[in-house]
């Protein structure tokens, strides 16, 4: 049986950190909705089993677009 041999890291390869960005927490949960929103408007049996109707979708986007003007 022959053996496999992983690629090995280049001798000066280094690693360099990355500074975390600062979240933005009303476009990340505008995102969200908005993902959920077309989620759940292309797929009505998903929305009959969550019990969400399409006029609750329109009031979550009126929400995110509210999210968005801040």
């Amino acid at each position: 049986m022959q053996s496999i041999n992983l690629p090995q890291l280049a001798p000066n390869a280094t690693t360099t950190r990355t500074t975390r960005r600062k979240a933005n927490g009303p476009a990340t949960a505008a995102l969200l909705i908005q993902m959920a929103t077309e989620i759940l408007a292309a797929s009505p049996t998903l929305r009959q089993k969550a019990n969400i109707t399409l006029t609750d979708l329109a009031a979550a986007d009126k929400v995110r677009k509210e999210l968005l003007k801040k």
